[in-house]
């Protein structure tokens, strides 16, 4: 072959060589450009940058350089976003010590106060304790001798009675007797006047018998007159008319002398009826009198034994009293004991309370010491450049915001956090920030009367979730003005009532999540996904995300989609169910705010599946680092807070219009290689 045309070809392919190596430099210089100038942002201090693309860079030290640099990045983003989020969280302790240092302190003193008043008042309670001892001591003997006097007066009450009962018996006996004398007198006059009849019917007899006997006479008297008519013949006649008339003198004077004895035995007889009938009557009276008596004797008896009782109970009580009282010496002398260890007790209050008081004014310098730490921290971070800075023009009059705020999980105490970092910042520049949280869904019924409060004081701007925008605050009318309205986290059903929304690049983000999960599965990924109710937007653009990517991954496989309820109850039931009928799943997504049930429900299957999860937490954090859920891709829930009210002051301030309508958060991930650099409070 002729030299020269070997010569043409070499300098041919020389030439093509260095062609080939400029464009290769002119190609890398170009790469290298780009990563110097990326490099230079950080030397600035400047954060909030795209990643570099590493998708057209083939030459490995290039990718790793830009996988480096992206890393770095990213690690610094989280590592200063969760910084001022414990920033706020250091914030609100130094104030919760602040203010519990100065209760302690106020309580000190008080406690101090008080304390000088208790110890006074022990020692007047010691005193009258030592008083009360000393009369409970004199009651004791008072009860002592009060004892023995009512058992003296028991055995005599219980002698009387059985006096009363003896002397009751002989009444009653007494009384018996009576009865049987007042019976006797009764039949004794009943006696005397059968007597009495039977005398009259005596004294009858002999007036008939007088009468007979002067008829006799009469008859003796015709006799003798007839005996002496008849002369000689009547002489016997005679005799027996004299016979007769002697009888009849005789009768006539027996029966005269019968009349005298009857009359003196009715006399008499009257006289013993009188008598008796007089004793009937006094014995009437004396058995009424008795009766009296007896009844008397009686009401003595009962009252006695009633006394008797009541004696009795009365001992028994004075036992019980002597009992107490003996208690309650005892009972004062522990009182008293007591009491001086009160007095020794307060003394040691005293000198803790001068402890607790010096360590309150401790605390106090050391929260001064935090509060200085706090400041250098916010210095240090407010030269990183994160995320949008409140302008430094000051402003003709005070900006007023007010910003509403769902606060029922852990994603949204971080957009809290990043709304009282807002808050401090503007309220250091004069403008106040009016954050109002709504702790559960019932308490968002109060939010119109809360937008009508801050209307009637002349708010310039409003601020709320999307899904709020249509809860009973008319920014519509806020609007219409001249109000700023701005929505963040999901777009307002009404996108007329806003001027620009913040949220997440969902879409995005789901492919983000894809992405992560091919990391840890590889090319054999069989995958559930977790679906969170697909009204609620978020949750679809989420899941279609994701499947996109998955679409053009090779190897992957979607074994099912299950919709569950933003709940954990239900998220942690519906998760173990599918592990259980999909043995082989090794990757579980999840598009709602429930990861943490879903990962309990892997920790509980002791399987090993990844999950990949949206939001930051501690908790969540925790659960990385067991390996449970492999990547957790945040939605910036901090500038989700923050950004929005930052801009609006901006806005306000200066008049300038936002960027875009529709301002994207930025997605960052933590995962087991970033997470141990992350802050834990």
């Amino acid at each position: 072959m002729d030299l020269k045309l070997i010569f043409l070809i070499l300098i041919i392919l020389e030439t093509l060589a260095i062609g080939v190596l400029l464009w290769l430099l002119f190609k890398a210089h170009r790469y290298t450009g780009r990563f110097i100038k990326k490099a230079q942002l950080l030397k600035e201090r400047c954060i909030d940058f795209d990643d570099i693309d590493v998708a057209d860079l083939n030459v490995p030290t290039q990718r790793v350089l830009a996988e480096a640099v992206n890393s770095v990045k990213n690690n610094m983003q989280t590592f200063l976003e969760a910084t001022k989020e414990n920033v706020v969280v250091l914030s609100d302790a130094i104030e919760v010590i602040n203010d519990n240092a100065d209760k302690n302190q106020l309580g000190s003193r008080k406690i101090a106060d008080s304390l000088s008043v208790v110890v006074e008042k022990v020692e007047e309670q010691l005193e009258t304790v030592r008083s009360n001892l000393a009369l409970v001591e004199d009651n004791a003997t008072k009860i002592t001798a009060i004892d023995e006097s009512a058992k003296e007066i028991g055995e005599r009450l219980n002698d009387t009675v059985n006096d009363c009962s003896s002397g009751l018996e002989s009444i009653i006996r007494c009384e018996k007797n009576m009865n049987s004398v007042s019976e006797k007198l009764a039949e004794s006059e009943k006696i005397l006047l059968e007597f009495t009849s039977r005398i009259q019917e005596i004294n009858e007899i002999g007036a008939f018998i007088t009468e007979i006997s002067d008829s006799l006479e009469l008859l003796a008297l015709n006799a003798s007159i007839e005996a002496a008519r008849a002369g000689e013949a009547g002489k016997g006649f005679v005799v027996v008319a004299g016979e007769v008339s002697k009888m009849a003198d005789k009768t006539s004077e027996s029966i005269s002398n019968i009349n005298n004895i009857l009359e003196s035995i009715i006399s008499s007889s009257e006289a013993v009826k009188d008598g008796i009938q007089e004793s009937v009557a006094v014995f009437a009276k004396s058995s009424r009198d008795f009766d009296q008596v007896s009844t008397s004797f009686r009401s003595i008896d009962k009252q006695s034994a009633h006394i008797n009782d009541m004696m009795k109970d009365i001992y028994l009580k004075i036992e019980d009293i002597t009992s107490n009282s003996h208690e309650s010496r005892m009972q004062a002398d522990r009182a008293f004991r007591a009491s001086e260890k009160m007095v020794v007790g307060t003394q040691d209050i005293a000198r803790v309370s001068d402890e607790t008081a010096s360590a309150s004014l401790k605390m106090s310098e050391n929260i001064d010491q935090l509060d200085t730490m706090l400041s250098s921290i916010k210095n240090l971070l407010a030269q990183y450049q994160t995320s949008v800075v409140p302008v430094k023009d000051r402003p003709s009059k005070k900006v007023k915001i007010g910003i509403y705020c769902i606060l029922d999980n852990d994603f949204w105490h971080a957009v809290r956090r990043g709304i009282i970092y807002a808050k401090n910042e503007l309220e250091a520049l004069g403008a106040e920030v009016r954050y109002i949280p709504f702790e559960n869904w019932d308490l968002v019924a109060n939010l119109p009367a809360e937008f009508k409060k801050m209307q009637d004081e002349g708010f310039d701007g409003y601020i709320c979730p999307g899904f709020m925008a249509d809860r009973g605050a008319d920014l519509s009318y806020a609007r219409s003005q001249g109000k700023k309205v701005f929505v963040f986290n999901c777009d307002s059903p009404d996108t007329g009532c806003r001027d620009a929304v913040f949220q997440p690049d969902t879409f995005d983000a789901g492919i983000t999540a894809a992405k992560e999960m091919g990391k840890v599965v590889g090319n054999d990924g069989r995958i559930i996904i977790l679906c969170g109710d697909e009204e609620i937007l978020v949750n679809k653009v989420r899941r279609e995300g994701f499947l996109s990517q998955i679409s053009e991954m090779r190897g992957m496989k979607i074994l099912d989609t299950v919709f569950i309820e933003d709940n954990e109850d239900d998220t942690y039931a519906k998760a173990v169910d599918a592990i259980n009928r999909y043995p082989d799943v090794n990757g579980i997504y999840i598009t709602t705010g429930t990861p943490l049930a879903a990962a309990r429900a892997i920790e509980d299957s002791g399987k090993n599946i990844s999950l990949i999860v949206f939001d930051h937490s501690q908790e969540i954090f925790r659960y990385i680092r067991k390996g449970i859920i492999k990547a957790a891709i945040g939605q910036d829930p901090f500038g989700q807070g923050h950004d929005p009210i930052i801009y609006m002051y901006n806005c306000i301030v200066t008049g300038e219009s936002l960027p875009s309508t529709n301002m994207k958060c930025r997605v960052n991930v933590v995962d087991r290689d970033n997470v141990n650099s992350l802050i834990e409070m």
